[in-house]
């Protein structure tokens, strides 16, 4: 039983790692394979395709799968409560809502619980000899189902705070360059939102939305701080608000904040920089060493224990 088990870990672990490999040496094959696809397979296949009927079939299929989440999500609702609402949409924020609210994540998480654990219920379980150790493991991967969609949104918010400061100083230095030949901030950043897309560019066009539903350009800008958890970001943020209550020009706040982004980039580099040798100590020491070790005294240990000093 234990051997059967190990042999499924195994070969799901092999397969992954394998895929993941072929992904990475095959990676940008497969996104011009992809492109080209896009650009010249896919319209004539829908060229060929009847579409009235595949429409009908997608929609039909849409609606049925949405009634079922509508259900689960009615279910749910009641039974999540507010403490646990406002910490899952915070975590949600700060990953940039891959969920609508905190009630589809909870759903998924329990859908994804389900459906690790339904091939160990219908497979392994009826034949297993030992049904504690089996329910022992059934509860181990349900765990581990139910925290693999928080480490997905610690995931999420980390790469979008990346994307979000690397695309600060070009996205600043475009609204500096507008401002300077005479337009209006809000003006300035919904077209240099609607030229580089990104989280940021979707932050400042969620700003100017709230802007015309009635908030006042602080307010507005108070919240955007709140929303995106970089301290970079917040503290450029915190520099226009104090800028815009203090009546300094705009465009000359701007251009000394696209600078210092800069240069804490730099900084941020040379750090990393500095980081990598004690990143590599305990690789080498634990993995290249003893390899090298090995493959250096290896024959002369050999040699000893066979001939012995005198040979």
């Amino acid at each position: 039983m234990y051997g059967l088990i190990f042999l499924l870990l195994t070969a799901s672990f092999l397969t992954f790692f394998i895929a993941g490999v072929l992904l990475t040496l095959f990676k940008k094959q497969i996104a011009f394979n992809e492109r080209v696809s896009m650009y010249f397979t896919e319209p004539a296949k829908n060229q060929k395709r009847d579409p009235l009927s595949n429409n009908e079939t997608n929609s039909k299929l849409k609606a049925e799968l949405k009634s079922f989440w509508d259900k689960g999500t009615l279910l749910l609702n009641q039974r999540v409560s507010i403490t646990e609402r406002k910490k899952l949409d915070q975590l949600l924020r700060d990953a940039g809502y891959p969920f609508k609210s905190a009630v589809d994540f909870r759903l998924g998480q329990l859908l994804l619980c389900i459906s690790i654990n339904l091939p160990m219920f219908m497979f392994i379980l009826p034949v297993a000899e030992h049904k504690s150790s089996v329910w022992m493991i059934i509860l181990m991967v349900a765990i581990l189902g139910f925290r693999l969609p928080m480490f997905y949104l610690g995931k999420r918010k980390t790469q979008r705070i990346k994307e979000i400061n690397k695309s600060m100083p070009d996205f600043f230095d475009t609204v500096t360059l507008l401002l300077e030949a005479g337009m209006g901030l809000d003006l300035a950043i919904v077209e240099v939102a609607k030229k580089m897309k990104g989280p940021l560019s979707e932050e400042f066009i969620q700003t100017l939305e709230d802007m015309k539903l009635g908030k006042s350009r602080r307010e507005a800008f108070y919240e955007l701080r709140r929303r995106v958890p970089s301290p970079s970001f917040q503290s450029v943020i915190t520099s226009l608000i104090q800028a815009d209550q203090l009546g300094i020009g705009m465009a000359k706040a701007l251009g000394n904040l696209s600078v210092r982004i800069r240069e804490q980039r730099r900084e941020t580099a040379r750090e990393l920089a500095m980081k990598a040798p004690v990143k590599m100590l305990f690789p080498m020491v634990f993995f290249i060493f003893p390899s090298l070790f090995i493959v250096i005294l290896g024959p002369v240990v050999i040699q000893l224990i066979t001939k012995g000093l005198g040979g």
